[in-house]
């Protein structure tokens, strides 16, 4: 009996020696470089072609206006943009830049043109 005894106090004693394994997170991905730079889309119903501009802090302007509001969502496909009025512009990524933007208080998504998104990208 005294043996069990020496035996369960040896493995408290090792428990308490042995330091615990702890998990280390990998880095959040930062998603928010595949939507840094200036792209120019066309509303069809306008015909006007306009500058959209995502600053490394995530503001938001468009034909050199900033957007007052703020970035409600970010991930992998797109980043969601609150405007002050309540409305949501989602902007849309293949994961190599923007492709498209969701005006949500037109209800309208506008592609973005492939040779504004190309040059930005090489820039």
């Amino acid at each position: 009996m005294r043996s069990l005894n020496i035996l369960t106090n040896l493995k408290h004693a090792v428990r308490h020696l042995v330091p615990k394994r702890r998990t280390v997170k990998a880095p959040a991905p930062d998603y928010a470089q595949h939507f840094i730079g200036s792209w120019s889309f066309l509303d069809t119903k306008t015909h006007h072609n306009h500058l959209l501009q995502i600053a490394p802090d995530l503001t938001i302007q468009i034909d050199g206006q900033e957007i007052p509001g703020h970035i409600t969502g970010l991930d992998a496909n797109a980043l969601t943009f609150l405007d002050h009025f309540g409305y949501q512009l989602v902007v849309h990524t293949n994961g190599h830049g923007p492709v498209s933007i969701y005006d949500e208080s037109s209800n309208l998504d506008y592609p973005i043109t492939a040779a504004a998104a190309h040059s930005n990208q090489q820039a």
